[in-house]
């Protein structure tokens, strides 16, 4: 009988959670910035230089050409868009017109509340990521040869990397007007070192070697050896998990539900 009672309040909770991710992405909607940029840039982008016919030509030193080398750039600004503006403002509006505190007078608790964010965001991710790998490979004839092990954990890494990132704005932020600022300030050093300005490829040495150990470069270098068909070496993957174990903990140290 016990045992039935737990399954019970198991199957709840875990619709009550659903219902709460459904009501918090009906939210995320009505203020779609982490969709129009976390999804729609990056599309638009892959669309544009899928169209350029000079994008078609191979990069100097490499077999690939200039679009095969913006996709895995492509991916890590769709990451970039959703971790420092999809995931964090929402929550920091949300401790801040004082929701967060209300809510945990609820059955349902603000750490289901911020899964429920997490949830949603990956959910964008997921989406992102798929339209851009399907997009380039069948409708813009992209040909390499996937390392899928390697290009699946590249991904998993560079997500948590980067969400850690946004829940760290999360916590630190006392207000939305803030945590916006804090992800603008972070917006375009992180795109620059991603390479959306100029592929890693062609900046100064010293310049790649700042951009390695960044979470977005590493990130880059990642998912561009997997998709070259080799497994990513042990540093930039190690960078990701050290930004993601140290922006993770800072974010747990820090944060503040009211």
């Amino acid at each position: 009988m016990s045992t039935q009672g737990s399954e019970v309040k198991v199957q709840r909770a875990h619709k009550a959670f659903w219902e709460l991710v459904k009501v918090e992405g009906m939210l995320a909607l009505r203020e779609p910035v982490g969709v129009i940029f976390g999804i729609g840039l990056p599309v638009f982008l892959l669309i544009i230089f899928g169209s350029i016919p000079a994008f078609r030509n191979i990069v100097p030193g490499t077999t690939l050409s200039a679009f095969e080398v913006y996709i895995p750039i492509l991916m890590v600004t769709m990451l970039i868009f959703i971790g420092l503006f999809g995931l964090p403002i929402p929550i920091v509006r949300d401790r801040e017109i004082g929701w967060l505190r209300r809510i945990s007078t609820t059955p349902v608790s603000p750490t289901k509340l911020l899964a429920a964010q997490v949830t949603i965001n990956l959910i964008l991710a997921g989406i992102a990521f798929t339209i851009l790998t399907v997009g380039s490979v069948f409708f813009f004839g992209v040909n390499v040869p996937f390392e899928i092990p390697g290009f699946i954990l590249s991904i998993v890494l560079a997500t948590i990397a980067l969400f850690s990132l946004g829940v760290l704005i999360a916590a630190v932020a006392p207000s939305q007007g803030v945590g916006t600022g804090m992800a603008q300030g972070l917006l375009y050093p992180l795109l620059f070192f991603a390479g959306i300005y100029i592929p890693m490829q062609f900046l100064p040495g010293y310049l790649q070697t700042i951009s390695n150990f960044t979470p977005v470069g590493a990130a880059v270098q990642a998912l561009d050896s997997s998709m070259q068909g080799t497994f990513p070496s042990f540093i930039p993957l190690l960078v990701m998990a050290a930004y993601a174990i140290v922006f993770g903990f800072i974010a747990i140290r820090y944060f503040r539900w009211e």
